[in-house]
């Protein structure tokens, strides 16, 4: 399997993963913020796709956090309490070392890429980073509701805030 084969592997199964838990989400905030990450998912599919039939790939602007931040203010104003399953929890955090393997992942395939496709895998690679960020922040949220409610500038969600 080539490197291409291997992403969009990986891309598909967070995809999968995304969809049935907007499918499964408590409440309708939860539901759009993993159908928002599952289409990222697919977007980065593309790529990988595009990138393996050697096609030119133009990446847009990365708007992840402004995006997930409004979502997330908009879910909290309209449902303060949110009561997941221990079996939900379980499966944030299974999302959440999916997210930390894609990392990892792109970035060695970066480490040997051409200067094009480093440039690719690496901002991919930091776009799943922005993924695992919101993955810590739902699974805080959901296990910790006090204490992540107690900053209303969602300062966790920021780019350096888990480094």
């Amino acid at each position: 399997m080539n490197i291409f084969d291997q992403a969009m592997e990986i891309e598909t199964k967070g995809e999968a993963l995304y969809r049935q838990f907007a499918l499964e989400a408590p409440n309708k905030g939860m539901r759009n913020i993993f159908t928002w990450l599952a289409d990222r998912e697919r977007e980065h599919y593309g790529i990988f796709r595009e990138m393996k039939t050697g096609k030119s790939v133009e990446l847009t602007k990365n708007t992840i956090l402004r995006d997930v931040r409004d979502i997330f203010e908009e879910w909290l104003e309209k449902t303060p309490c949110i009561e997941p399953t221990t079996a939900q929890v379980v499966l944030y955090r299974k999302a959440l070392e999916v997210e930390k393997k894609s990392v990892s992942v792109y970035e060695a395939y970066a480490a040997t890429a051409a200067p094009s496709l480093k440039k690719i895998f690496l901002r991919i690679a930091a776009e799943e980073k922005g993924h695992r960020r919101i993955m810590e922040n739902i699974i805080e949220l959901v296990t910790k509701p006090d204490v992540w409610a107690e900053n209303a500038e969602f300062s966790h969600l920021d780019e350096n805030y888990y480094l």
